[in-house]
């Protein structure tokens, strides 16, 4: 029987949602918006190659943190899931439980790294099914949190809920409370696209990308910030 897996993007619909807040301080609401858009188009090219890659064993999925979102014509490369209501840990606790229950491995990035490689999460998803039953897999950032995360055992809520989000030791309280389920196996480290640094660290990436990447790169590149280009 064929092993199948599950990627799911956690997003927001940028009409219903304020996006990409704190680079909106550098750049202004406006290009923050573009940004968002942009990011999720490419992180969509960025599923469908990796999809492709595993010929069949993956499904992807946008996991939507708005209901009335769940219909948008912006979703319309993959199948949508509701995040549910409440704080970060109870919403991937939401995801993470129903779609353990259909898949035997669970794996979760978001669109704030539309400059990771296809190799490298097809690697975090192929870490994911061999290591399924004994290990979870997640990549980490580098201001702490994580931007990858893979397992294959049923977690409970308190797992997800007791870590402290958006902290530079948002991955180490993963970790240590994955620790009571398994070992980790851990991916290369990267960053999410929060703020103008990052943006600056994105002008950096040149290995491994898509044209879409590259593009969205050099789209990147014509953005203003305080009267000078980024």
């Amino acid at each position: 029987m064929m092993t199948k897996g599950v990627l799911a993007i956690f997003v927001k619909t940028p009409e219903l949602s304020p996006v990409k807040t704190r680079l909106a301080e550098g750049i202004g609401k406006t290009e923050a918006f573009q940004f968002y858009n942009q990011a999720l188009d490419v992180t969509a090219a960025l599923a469908c190659h990796v999809r492709s890659e595993l010929q069949g064993q993956l499904d992807v999925v946008w996991t939507v943190a708005e209901l009335q979102g769940m219909d948008s014509n912006r979703w319309r490369e993959f199948g949508t899931v509701f995040q549910g209501e409440g704080g970060l840990g109870e919403r991937l606790h939401t995801v993470y439980d129903k779609l353990i229950n259909q898949y035997d491995y669970v794996t979760f990035m978001g669109a704030d790294s539309p400059h990771i490689s296809v190799s490298e999460i097809v690697n975090g998803i192929k870490l994911t099914k061999k290591w399924r039953n004994e290990k979870f897999i997640i990549g980490e950032t580098f201001d702490g949190g994580f931007y990858f995360f893979g397992g294959g055992k049923p977690l409970v809520k308190d797992v997800w809920t007791h870590v402290e989000y958006s902290s530079s030791h948002t991955a180490q309280q993963l970790e240590i409370a994955l620790e009571t389920y398994g070992g980790i196996e851990k991916i290369e480290k990267s960053f999410d696209i929060d703020t103008v640094e990052d943006l600056l660290r994105l002008h950096e990436c040149k290995n491994n990308l898509l044209p879409e990447q590259k593009n969205f790169i050099e789209w990147t590149r014509t953005l203003k910030l305080s009267g000078s280009t980024v």
